[in-house]
């Protein structure tokens, strides 16, 4: 990607799906990065939206959803990052709070698989 800096996070097969890896380029900047199925990654800031908290020390998990009261399950293709502060919610593919509550979200960057590496951009 031109203009941005290529940092290799891993090797593909060391992150299994929910797994995540903490980056940390250099400075003040952290960046969180996940596994979400078998072919698709996910790289956001190390920030809540919220509060600050730091993603990187909660969870990642699959969303829980329902149809109606009482019926409830996991996603399948809903991943989400909790905050271990709050126990805070926000989306691993958009940074997105998932209880809208501001305006703010963690910022995301771009992911690759290059020769078997987990590349990201910033």
């Amino acid at each position: 990607m031109t203009g941005r800096r290529r940092l290799v996070v891993c090797r593909a097969e060391e992150l299994r799906p929910g797994g995540t890896k903490l980056l940390t380029p250099g400075g003040r900047r952290r960046i969180l990065v996940a596994r979400l199925s078998d072919d698709e990654y996910t790289a956001v800031t190390d920030y809540c939206p919220h509060q600050g908290g730091p993603l990187s020390g909660g969870s990642m998990e699959r969303m829980w959803v329902g149809d109606d009261y009482y019926e409830h399950r996991q996603a399948e293709d809903r991943w989400v990052l909790i905050c271990p502060y709050h126990n805070f919610e926000t989306d691993a593919r958009t940074g997105c709070p998932v209880l809208r509550i501001n305006r703010s979200r963690a910022a995301t960057y771009p992911v690759a698989v290059e020769d078997g590496d987990v590349v990201v951009y910033v």
